[in-house]
C-alpha cells in the first residue's frame, strides 16, 4: 500500500468539473475533495473535505495550494489513528453525504445525474464502517 496522494479532476455524471479535484491513494481509493466556491460576500474560497475517518474533516482554505496542504496534513493525522492503520478498504468512509446535500441545493440537474450513477453502479458508494 502506498499513502502517496494523487490528484485528479472531479468527474460527476461524465462531466469534468472546473476548479474541483479529488485526492486518491492506491490508485482508486478516494480520500478527499477540494473545490472552489464563493462565499456569501462574493469572495472565492476553497472547500476542503477529507472523506475518510470518523468523523470526516471539512474546512476552508484561501487558495488551492493551502487546500492541498490541508488535505495532506489531515490525511497524515488520520493515518496515525487506529482506523488509519487498517487496510484502506476498511477505512471509515463518508464519500458522498456532504457533497450530495450541497449538490442537491446548488445544482439539482447534476444531483439527479449523480443519484442515477449510484443506482447504476457507475459511482461507487460506501457506508460508514462504524
Amino acid at each position: 500500500m502506498s499513502n502517496k496522494i494523487h490528484w485528479r479532476r472531479t468527474q460527476i455524471g461524465g462531466d469534468t468539473l472546473h476548479h474541483d479535484f479529488c485526492a486518491y491513494v492506491d490508485g482508486n481509493i478516494n480520500i478527499a475533495r477540494i473545490f472552489r466556491t464563493t462565499l456569501s460576500e462574493g469572495l472565492p474560497i476553497w472547500s476542503v473535505n477529507l472523506v475518510v475517518g470518523h468523523p470526516a474533516f471539512s474546512g476552508m482554505s484561501a487558495n488551492r495550494r493551502d487546500a492541498v496542504v490541508c488535505v495532506e496534513e489531515e490525511f497524515a493525522r488520520f493515518l496515525k489513528t487506529d482506523d488509519g492503520k487498517q487496510d484502506p478498504q476498511l477505512w471509515p468512509h463518508d464519500h458522498w453525504s456532504g457533497e450530495l446535500r450541497i449538490l442537491r441545493e446548488r445544482n439539482p440537474q447534476r444531483y439527479g445525474i449523480l443519484v442515477e450513477d449510484f443506482r447504476s453502479g457507475r459511482a461507487p458508494r460506501r457506508a460508514w464502517s462504524k
